[in-house]
């Protein structure tokens, strides 16, 4: 695995990326950072070129003001001009949490680009509207509270407040966060961004949850079943809106299966895509 900057539209932007093959994004989750695929990119990567980027306002990305704009409208723009930055025509797509998000609204206005989608851990896109402002609030408590005060042992409770095992978030991991957490940018940030998704009117245009019908590509749904973020109830009801879906559900596993469970993630993802 690799790391890498690009200037995204005066955005420095940072990066992950390996291997050579069909291209696959990685989109994680909000107020984390790229490097919640460090147990998934090298496996992937022996399969795909593998691309997993720092967000807006994320890891070792900068941030620009919203201008008014929901955060989904802002990251999804950056995240695009990413792709089109580094020369990405065609590619399968996964994302966790809110990049699940992001990735389906990739697809919604990019279909032609996109081959095949995985959607994991996502109450961004299968909670009812009024479920996920209450999701997004939760969210917000869990992660200012390492924020705000920046250690590893806040950085270590966020993480165990949603995982099965807080075992399986290794110290690398959460040093990893501590550096990013530092930077006077990314609180003020998360929180612009964390506002702006818990407005309801302003972030109406983007829920996925109202788009699942119009999603018609081969999609993998991938749920923890212990996850306290994203109900597993919510995603089987949600694969079933979705016209070429399969759903996986991954036993004693929270918010994050690419992390607590790694190799079956990996396994999991591969076959899919392979098809």
């Amino acid at each position: 695995m690799r790391a890498a900057f690009v200037d995204v539209d005066g955005i420095r932007t940072r990066y992950l990326y390996e291997g050579d093959g069909p291209p696959l994004l990685l989109a994680h989750g909000l107020g984390i950072s790229a490097d919640c695929w460090a147990r998934n990119i090298d496996v992937l990567a022996q399969h795909f070129s593998v691309f997993a980027p720092d967000l807006l306002g994320h890891g070792f990305t900068r941030f620009r003001d919203l201008g008014g704009r929901a955060g989904h409208a802002a990251i999804l723009e950056h995240f695009a001009a990413w792709t089109d930055a580094l020369g990405i025509g065609e590619y399968h797509a996964c994302g966790s949490s809110y990049g699940a998000g992001i990735a389906s609204l990739l697809y919604l206005q990019r279909p032609e680009a996109m081959k095949k989608l995985i959607i994991v851990g996502a109450s961004s896109v299968f909670r009812p509207s009024t479920e996920q402002q209450q999701g997004f609030s939760k969210s917000y408590q869990n992660a200012t509270s390492a924020l705000r005060d920046p250690s590893f042992e806040t950085c270590r409770q966020r993480m165990a407040n949603v995982c099965y095992d807080e075992s399986s978030v290794d110290d690398a991991f959460m040093l990893v966060q501590l550096s990013s957490y530092a930077q006077d940018y990314i609180l003020p940030a998360y929180e612009t961004i964390a506002r702006a998704n818990m407005d309801i009117e302003l972030s109406a245009p983007y829920r996925v949850v109202d788009k699942l019908e119009r999603i018609a590509l081969p999609t993998l749904v991938i749920t923890g079943r212990d996850d306290v973020r994203a109900p597993v109830q919510n995603a089987i009801d949600g694969h079933k809106r979705i016209p070429d879906s399969e759903i996986a559900i991954f036993d004693r596993c929270g918010h994050m299966p690419m992390m607590e469970h790694p190799d079956r993630f990996n396994e999991t993802v591969i076959e899919f895509l392979r098809r």
